[in-house]
């Protein structure tokens, strides 16, 4: 066990964000979908310091909630962002 700030929690690194898209093509999500998917996420990934590169499952969760608050910004329908959250922390 680490001290609590040394302790690195799991996240999505790019590798597996990269996998993930591969994922969602497979599920139906058109180019521009997983592009706009990019873009939310895309703060998350790469934190200020090493550590914080990648996206947690707080974040996970953080913009899940964006994105169904949100539907008529990025116009991806709930079934596809239900389909988006089970990728994303399957790769936790």
């Amino acid at each position: 066990m680490g001290l609590f700030w040394t302790d690195i929690k799991p996240r999505v690194t790019e590798k597996e964000f990269q996998k993930v898209r591969s994922e969602l093509a497979a599920h139906g999500f058109t180019l521009k979908q997983r592009d706009r998917i990019a873009e939310i996420f895309r703060s998350d990934m790469y934190g200020i310091r090493e550590k914080d590169e990648g996206i947690s499952a707080q974040e996970i969760d953080n913009g899940i909630a964006w994105m169904r608050e949100h539907m008529d910004e990025h116009h991806i329908p709930e079934d596809k962002i239900a389909i988006l959250e089970s990728q994303l922390k399957s790769r936790l």
